[in-house]
Formats: structure tokens, C-alpha cells, sequence
């Protein structure tokens, strides 16, 4: 099935005018030189320093791993959709090493009225099992569009990598991500508690049933009402007090060194 898609993403690229056209288009930026660049801003998109950090953080990650993220700001995507604009501007300039293909494009579009302004992950080939689409498409619903929806653009842009970087590393997988941990330690432990008190109230109503001569049911009656008469709770648990539980307490990198794009991402716009 991927197969069968990548040959069709590549049939379709082959035959768009955009594939003869993407190194002279003027509405591709030019290869970068710079391998040390890996946030592009041709419109204003984030402040001086939120670019800086961001591009730090990502040369690092590249440096330490070899898989590569960028992040491109355009103004227009001149008509195409945002993730044909996305693989042919990765295989322009072929981000990601070659024969790897290890490379995560982020292209963002954050002009133009509401639900014209786009984004979109495009996946290298080398990286499409450890972010598939809808990861990919996860990670831009979840973390990127509510932050961009409240102009907190750096802030989807960190969250997004972080994920990204954690899935291409091994540290969370696809099928971890998003899952909301849930809490059982404390669930558990919840659990136990009533499990106790209910067993207390079980032996002492059969207890009062056999040395009263009663049958359960009727012990269990008298013993509420007991119980309630005189404003306590079975099992010596009292309403009020007790204590709870405690919680326990390298190297250089060819950024734009030929690497390809199949089709493999996904996008959202706001």
C-alpha cells in the first residue's frame, strides 16, 4: 500500500508543471547554504529570538541524531496546495541525507484570512514508520492549530518538534503518543481502600447474622441501621479524619544533502 503510494505521489509530481518549475519558481526560496539554518522566515512569522531558540534547538537535535527538522514561513503558496508546495520544496532542496532520507519539513503559511492560513508536516521516506500521517496529522491538530489559533506561533512550533523529535529518536512511538496516561497507582490504591472496607462489613454482618441467628440480609439491615443511628461507619473508618497515601516520592550534519519526500505527512489550516 505504501508502495503503491509513493508511486503515485511521484507520478503526480512528475507530471505537475511545478515539478520542471520548483528550482527556477520564484515562489521557492533558493537552497539554503547554510547548514547551520534550519528556520526560514520568507514572512514575518516568529520574533527574532523565538527564531533563535528554535533553530538552536533544532541544529542540535540534528547534530546529535543526523535527522533533520526545519521549519519554512512563506507568504503565498502560489496557488498549490500546502503539501504539494511541501515535498517539492524538501526535494528542491533535498532536505535530509541522501540515500536516508531522514528529513521533516514543516511548511507554514501564517498569512492570509481565517482558513487560508496553512500548515504542514512533510515526512521524509526514512522517517515515514516513526511518524506516520496520522501522527503526523495528530501532532498538527493537537499541538500546532491551538496555539496558532491563539497566535502562540513559537509555542506550537516547540511543542510540534519536541513531538517530532521524541518519535524520530524512539523515545515515544506512534502508538504511545497522545495516550493520556492514566493514573492507576492511585486508582488502585482507591480501590483498596473500599475493597477493606467492604470485606470489614462483610464479616461483621455475618458474624452478627450467626451468633443472632439471622439470615444475612436481615443482619445487614440492623446493622445499617445501627450504624446510622449513631452517626459512624462500619469498620471503624470514620467520616472525617484519617491520613491518605503518599506519592512516592555528535558531530557535523549535511542538512540539504539529497534527501527525498514520498507523500508522507499531513496538514491543517486555521
Amino acid at each position: 500500500m505504501r508502495t503503491l503510494r509513493t508511486i503515485f505521489v511521484l507520478a503526480y509530481v512528475a507530471l505537475s508543471p511545478l515539478a520542471f518549475s520548483a528550482d527556477l519558481d520564484p515562489c521557492f526560496p533558493p537552497k539554503p547554504k547554510n547548514e547551520d539554518q534550519l528556520v526560514f522566515q520568507y514572512t514575518r512569522f516568529l520574533g527574532e529570538q523565538d527564531a533563535r531558540n528554535l533553530n538552536n534547538k533544532l541544529v542540535r537535535f540534528a547534530r546529535e541524531t543526523s535527522n533533520r527538522i526545519a521549519v519554512v514561513a512563506v507568504d503565498t503558496l502560489c496557488g498549490y496546495p500546502a503539501s504539494d508546495f511541501t515535498f517539492q520544496l524538501g526535494e528542491a532542496w533535498g532536505f535530509g541525507a541522501k540515500g536516508v532520507d531522514n528529513g521533516v519539513l514543516i511548511l507554514v503559511k501564517p498569512n492570509g484570512a481565517p482558513g487560508d492560513r496553512h500548515v504542514f508536516i512533510g515526512v521524509g521516506y526514512g522517517l515515514e514508520g516513526a511518524i506516520p500521517d496520522l501522527i503526523a496529522k495528530r501532532i498538527v491538530d493537537e499541538e500546532i492549530l491551538p496555539r496558532f489559533r491563539n497566535g502562540d506561533y513559537f509555542g506550537g512550533m516547540d511543542k510540534a518538534t519536541d513531538v517530532l523529535m521524541a518519535l524520530a529518536k524512539g523515545e515515544i512511538n506512534a502508538r504511545s503518543y497522545g495516550k493520556e496516561s492514566v493514573p492507576w497507582a492511585p486508582i488502585l490504591m482507591i480501590l483498596a481502600f473500599f475493597a477493606i472496607i467492604f470485606l470489614s462489613m462483610l464479616n461483621r454482618t455475618r458474624k452478627y447474622a450467626r451468633v443472632n441467628n439471622l439470615d444475612f440480609w436481615a443482619a445487614w439491615a440492623l446493622m445499617s441501621a445501627a450504624s446510622s443511628s449513631h452517626g459512624g461507619s462500619w469498620g471503624g473508618f470514620s467520616r472525617g479524619g484519617g491520613g491518605g497515601f503518599r506519592g512516592g516520592g555528535g558531530g557535523g550534519f549535511g542538512g540539504f544533502g539529497g534527501g527525498g519526500f514520498g507523500g508522507g505527512g499531513a496538514g491543517g489550516s486555521w
